[in-house]
């Protein structure tokens, strides 16, 4: 799908500033597009689910509204987004200093493709396919390779990083489940769970086959809807 497929120059009196929740303003691009279109919604949304959240009405007892579960989703992805990419980086370290995964692949003939073994039990369960000799090489190229890999790790939290990734990821899920089952009251809330949805499932706008282009399509109607000032 080409960019100029979900592309649209935002109305003059839709390109004001929003304030985020902490009072900061933030510039909406004057064009949306593909590219930008989540996080140009975003910004829309962390202003007017904050104010949608201040009305008198919304302290009466009842089911939490779709309005602070976005926010409660978004805050968790917004978490989860920089957690993935500090364990990125530490994994790209931490593969410089071991030199290579801990993973080998192995030539099981002529006739068969390769094999990538993760672990020694994948390895001895290879043993009736592969020469004992061969099988003793790969053995030993994965205990060193495994103790490069634990040494810097543990010189660098790769592991711990990930496994406070996969926490984060984990949460992330559950909250937008949860949003996904509210009931929405208003345009802001509906655009809202458009929003969760598309994050969730193609967070980088690349998914071209029904129904996606027409859902970014939705999404950015319903930005402009919420953003037209009240008749």
């Amino acid at each position: 799908m080409a960019d100029s497929d979900t592309s649209r120059t935002l109305p003059a009196d839709t390109r004001t500033k929003n304030k985020t929740p902490d009072g900061r303003e933030t510039q909406l691009p004057s064009r949306i597009n593909r590219q930008n279109l989540l996080g140009a919604t975003a910004k829309v949304l962390l202003a007017l689910t904050t104010e949608l959240e201040k009305a008198p009405e919304r302290n009466v007892p009842g089911p939490t509204s779709t309005a602070r579960l976005w926010l409660n989703w978004y805050e968790a992805h917004q978490r989860r987004v920089r957690i993935t990419k500090y364990r990125q980086k530490v994994e790209a370290k931490v593969r410089a200093m071991a030199g290579a995964f801990p993973v080998v692949r192995i030539e099981i003939s002529a006739d068969e493709p390769d094999v990538t073994v993760y672990s020694l039990a994948e390895i001895n369960r290879l043993k009736s396919r592969v020469p004992p000799e061969k099988l003793a090489a790969v053995r030993s190229l994965m205990r060193k390779r495994r103790e490069n890999w634990n040494a810097a790790d543990r010189k660098l939290g790769y592991n711990p990083a990930m496994a406070f990734e996969h926490n984060l990821a984990e949460r992330e899920q559950l909250l937008s489940r949860l949003l996904s089952l509210s009931k929405p009251k208003t345009t802001i809330e509906v655009t809202a769970k458009m929003h969760c949805l598309l994050t969730m499932q193609d967070p980088d706008n690349k998914l071209a086959d029904a129904p996606w282009r027409n859902l970014r399509q939705m999404l950015l109607d319903l930005i402009e809807v919420t953003r037209s000032p009240t008749p």
